[in-house]
């Protein structure tokens, strides 16, 4: 019997009407322990069916409560709300998106007409468990999916998801909840971040079932690679590797480049576009303006361009359509990578994916070796959770402190030692924080050594909402093309203190510019046509 036939008869019908025929193995795995009620976490590949496998069981139970979706990117969000609204609108339920970039006056709708399903981030989680009339909407939470668990349980801004996920159980009594990562190394650790206080977790681990085929490549330089290494003033390894590129491009119909850092995908699109300017080739990655990044995701999707030149922003589950194939460009440093950004091509759970990496020298050669080895075999590493991060908890307590002008020691080590990663916080070092922040000179908040207790509530709102992003904080320039006034995207201080003066020339989104003027944050600069 098929798994689908556990679901309800609404449910099975569209089920049959989205052109599902057979359940995919997370789907098959997955779908009875969610709707009898447990905690589950799902790891399979990208393109497995995972959000499915989710949100039908739990579709299955609604409108009784509602459901929060939690992933890691605004550009996430975005590409969810269209394949969850899709269910939700054939069921009549209400599907909203909330995050920082949401219209105030999306934001007043739903606060008047709470959504059945609500897809958000975890820094506007801990907005949200604020506000009055926030709570009073959260406090109907039956269900939980955090998409990307891997991606947050490796980061502060995981430790600062699980305490927030302990204040909403607080909240709504409790809740069911499901998580879906890529593959990992350490599901059972994995698991127990994700549950905290709730404890049992099923685990549906179906990583190694996804065939995948890893070439690792030098190129040599050929004569005409040397001659065209000497026309544009390149070395002729560099240009080799272009033109193993392009030839994977003639005979794929789509592809990622994955490149570590966003100064190499600036500087391989530019290099592309000195080789040839009508090369069908973008850039892509978290610095680039949003309009610029949808821009080239619909390109790709539509064929307009072959191929994109990306970072992590194109890591996780981000639709670009169908991708043949993958190239890394130089090792990919960590077998968890190399997996997660091959598993991009061949998207259907049945296909191989295929990806190639093209190593720049003696030494990048043996670790990608290693570390392609080790992917075809399935060792991956653990996923490190962070311990005790004390700037999360220090937030997570002025959190804890706008919503009770006092709090004990004790109230507060029993709550942060429900989550994962303040589970074994010894009592010194909790009273150590509260010391520092009794004496911060913001005067935040006071300590007696048995109560801490607020004291300039407006300070500690301003603390609360500056550092509610646990993500690592540089000044940065929006960069606007002149005419159009169209953002393109950012540069950090650093870079335009030094290069930002009229006449100076960059790379951004693969393409060189020419500074304009400097304003008030905003950087204008028109295209460079010499290049």
């Amino acid at each position: 019997m098929s798994v689908f036939e556990l679901l309800p008869e609404r449910i099975r019908r569209l089920v049959e009407e989205r052109g599902f025929i057979s359940p995919t193995d997370p789907q098959a795995m997955g779908i009875e322990p969610i709707l009898s009620g447990k905690n589950v976490l799902i790891i399979a590949p990208t393109g497995t069916g995972k959000t499915e496998a989710a949100i039908l069981p739990i579709l299955s139970k609604m409108p009784s409560g509602m459901l929060l979706y939690i992933t890691p990117l605004r550009a996430l969000n975005r590409d969810l709300m269209e394949r969850i609204s899709w269910w939700a609108n054939k069921l009549d339920l209400r599907v909203s998106v909330r995050h920082g970039d949401t219209p105030k006056s999306e934001r007043e709708a739903q606060r008047i007409a709470p959504p059945d399903i609500l897809v958000t981030t975890p820094e506007t989680l801990q907005i949200m468990l604020m506000g009055r009339k926030l709570r009073e909407i959260l406090s109907s939470v039956k269900y939980v999916v955090v998409d990307e668990v891997h991606e947050l349980a490796s980061s502060k801004r995981g430790a600062q998801l699980s305490l927030a996920l302990e204040r909403l159980r607080d909240l709504t009594g409790g809740f069911q909840i499901v998580g879906l990562s890529a593959t990992v190394g350490n599901p059972d650790e994995v698991a127990r971040f994700l549950v905290g206080s709730a404890e049992e977790c099923v685990i549906v681990d179906v990583s190694s079932k996804k065939s995948m085929s890893i070439e690792v490549v030098y190129p040599e330089p050929s004569d005409s690679d040397r001659r065209i290494a000497e026309r544009i003033y390149l070395d002729p390894d560099v240009v080799a590797r272009m033109s193993y590129i392009l030839k994977l491009m003639d005979s794929a119909k789509s592809m990622l480049i994955f490149v570590n850092t966003r100064p190499m995908s600036e500087i391989l699109g530019n290099r592309f576009k000195l080789l040839n300017s009508r090369i069908p080739v973008e850039v892509h990655h978290g610095s680039l303006s949003a309009e610029e990044r949808r821009k080239t995701e619909e390109w790709l999707k539509s064929g307009r361009i072959k191929a994109v030149i990306c970072t992590s922003s194109l890591e996780l589950g981000i639709d670009v359509g169908t991708v043949e194939v993958v190239v890394q460009y130089n090792s990919p440093r960590q077998v968890s990578k190399l997996i997660q950004r091959v598993g991009r091509s061949g998207h259907k759970f049945y296909e191989v994916s295929r990806g190639f990496v093209l190593v720049l020298n003696s030494d990048d050669a043996l670790e990608t070796l290693s570390i392609a080895r080790r992917a075809l075999n399935g060792e991956v590493e653990a996923v490190r959770i962070p311990k005790n991060p004390m700037d999360a908890l220090m937030h997570e307590i002025a959190g804890l402190l706008l919503l009770k002008a006092r709090l004990t020691v004790d109230e507060i080590a029993a709550h942060i030692r429900r989550s994962y990663n303040y589970r074994d916080m010894s009592y010194d070092d909790l009273i150590k924080l509260l010391e520092f922040i009794g004496n911060h000179p913001a005067r935040i908040a006071g300590f007696n050594g048995i109560e801490l207790y607020r004291i300039n509530k407006r300070w500690l709102y301003k603390y609360f909402f500056d550092e509610i992003s646990m993500i690592p904080d540089t000044k940065q320039y929006l960069v606007v093309e002149e005419r159009e006034k169209v953002p393109v995207g950012l540069l950090d201080e650093p870079f335009v203190a030094e290069k930002g003066k009229p006449g100076e020339r960059f790379i951004l989104s693969g393409r060189a510019w020419e500074v304009v003027s400097v304003n008030e944050g905003v950087l204008y600069a028109k295209r460079w046509k010499k290049v």
